[in-house]
C-alpha cells in the first residue's frame, strides 16, 4: 500500500481499530477528533470502543487466537470496501497475526508498526534482556528455564514464570504470570506453560509509584516523532494487574534507555516501554516492551502526545510531529480505581484528570461498561 501523501481533494483513508475495548476507545477518540472515520473490528460486541460516538462502524469478526486464518481472511474479504486503511491492533495477538500475514494485508492496508521480525524479537524475553545486558540497561535478575532444575534451585523466591506472548498465557491461565513460591511451585509452572516461552524472574520489591513508562512513536526511519513518560500510581489486581492511575511524569533516564531499546530492535511504530524502580539497586530496571497501544494511550493524547495520530499521519504519507508533553495530567480507570479504593487509601485522583471512560459528549462507553457490570456481563481483555 502507498504512502504517498494524499491530496486535499481526498477523504482521509480509514482507520480499522481491533479489538475495541478500552484502549480501542482511547485510540478511536483521538482519530476521530481529527476527521477520521474510525471502525471498530472485534469478536465481542461488549468492547467499550464499539459503543462510542467515535466510531463509525463496528463489526464482529473471528477471534485471531481462535481463528488466525478466519480473521486474516476476514481483512482481505474486505479489503475492497475499506482499501486504503490504517490497522491499529491493540493487543499482542492482533498485532502478531497482522505482522504474520503483512505480505498479503499491506497490497490492501496501510500497517503502522515494524515487520515481524522486529516483533518477535521485541516480545521475546530472552532476547530483550539479552540485548537489554548488551546496553547496560538493568533488568531485574532473570533466568531461562532450559535448565528446569538448577534454574528452580538459584532463583530467590518468591519469583515469577512470565511468558513471551503475554495474552495467549492470560486466555489459558487466566493471569498474567505465574508466582511462585518455591522450587516445586515453579517447575510445576514452568512444566504446565512450557510451550509459551516463558522464563523466571526475581521479583522486585517495587514502591507504590515506582512503575514508569517510555511511550512514543518512532518513524520507519528511526526517528522519534513523539515521546513521553508516564508514572503508574495504582494497578489493579495489585502486584500484577494494569495502570488504573497513572501520572505524566517526564524522567530523563527512562526516555533515554527506553529509546535506546528501541533503536536496538530497530523497532519503529507505537510502543510503550516499560520499567520499575529496584530500591535495593537504587536504579530503572527495563521490565517489558509492548509493540502497540496500551491501556492508558489517552494520558499521553491528552498531554500533547497523540500517538495515534502520529502513526497515522505517517501511514499516509502525511507525517507529523509532536511537540513537548505536559506533566501532570492523570488518567483513571474509573471501575478499577474503585474497586481498589474498597480494599485501602490510595493515590489522589486530584488536579486535572483523564477519564479512560467517561466523557459527557461520549456516554455510550460508560453505559456499556454499567451493562457490563450487569446482564451483559464483563468484557473479556487482559488490558
Amino acid at each position: 500500500m502507498s504512502t504517498a501523501p494524499l491530496t486535499a481533494s481526498k477523504p482521509l483513508p480509514r482507520a480499522l481499530v481491533f479489538n475495541c475495548h478500552i484502549t480501542g476507545l482511547a485510540v478511536a477518540r483521538s482519530l476521530a477528533g481529527h476527521g477520521v472515520e474510525v471502525i471498530a473490528l472485534d469478536p465481542d460486541p461488549r468492547g467499550l470502543g464499539q459503543a462510542s460516538r467515535a466510531v463509525a462502524q463496528r463489526h464482529t469478526c473471528p477471534n485471531p487466537l481462535e481463528d488466525e486464518r478466519g480473521f486474516v481472511q476476514y481483512l482481505l474479504d474486505n479489503a475492497k470496501r475499506w482499501e486504503g486503511a490504517v490497522l491499529f491492533p491493540t493487543n499482542d495477538e492482533w498485532v502478531l497475526t497482522v505482522a504474520r500475514y503483512r505480505s498479503q494485508l499491506e497490497s490492501c492496508y496501510r500497517i503502522p508498526f515494524s515487520e515481524l521480525s522486529v516483533i518477535d524479537a521485541v516480545l521475546d524475553k530472552r532476547r530483550l534482556y539479552a540485548d537489554a545486558h548488551h546496553l547496560g540497561i538493568p533488568i531485574p535478575k532473570t533466568y531461562t528455564l532450559n535448565d528446569l532444575k538448577a534454574t528452580a534451585k538459584d532463583i530467590r523466591y518468591p519469583a515469577i514464570v512470565k511468558p513471551a506472548e503475554q495474552r495467549r498465557f492470560y486466555d489459558r491461565f487466566g493471569v498474567k504470570v505465574f508466582r511462585a513460591e518455591n522450587a516445586a511451585e515453579l517447575v510445576r509452572f514452568a512444566r504446565e506453560a512450557a510451550d509459551l516461552a516463558c522464563v523466571a524472574q526475581e521479583i522486585v520489591d517495587v514502591p507504590a509509584g515506582g512503575f514508569y513508562s517510555f511511550c512514543s512513536y518512532v518513524a520507519p526511519d528511526g526517528d522519534v516523532r513523539g515521546a513521553f513518560v508516564g508514572r503508574k500510581l495504582e494497578q489493579y489486581p495489585e502486584g500484577f494487574g494494569t495502570g488504573c492511575l497513572v501520572i505524566g511524569e517526564q524522567v530523563s533516564e527512562i526516555a533515554e534507555r527506553g529509546s535506546a531499546i528501541l533503536k536496538a530492535f530497530g523497532y519503529h511504530g507505537i510502543s510503550e516501554v516499560e520499567f520499575i524502580w529496584d530500591p535495593t539497586r537504587k536504579e530503572h530496571l527495563l521490565l517489558d516492551v509492548n509493540p502497540r497501544v496500551w491501556k492508558w494511550i489517552g494520558l499521553p493524547i491528552a498531554s500533547g502526545v497523540d500517538l495515534p495520530w502520529l502513526a497515522y499521519s505517517e501511514a499516509i504519507g502525511q507525517p507529523a510531529r509532536a511537540g513537548e508533553p505536559r506533566d501532570g495530567l492523570r488518567w483513571i480507570y474509573e471501575r478499577d480505581y474503585a474497586l481498589l479504593a474498597e480494599s485501602r487509601p490510595l493515590f489522589p485522583a486530584t488536579g486535572e484528570v483523564v477519564n479512560a471512560v467517561w466523557d459527557p459528549d461520549d456516554p455510550g462507553p460508560f453505559a456499556q461498561l454499567i451493562l457490563n457490570e450487569g446482564p451483559a456481563g464483563r468484557y473479556y481483555c487482559a488490558c
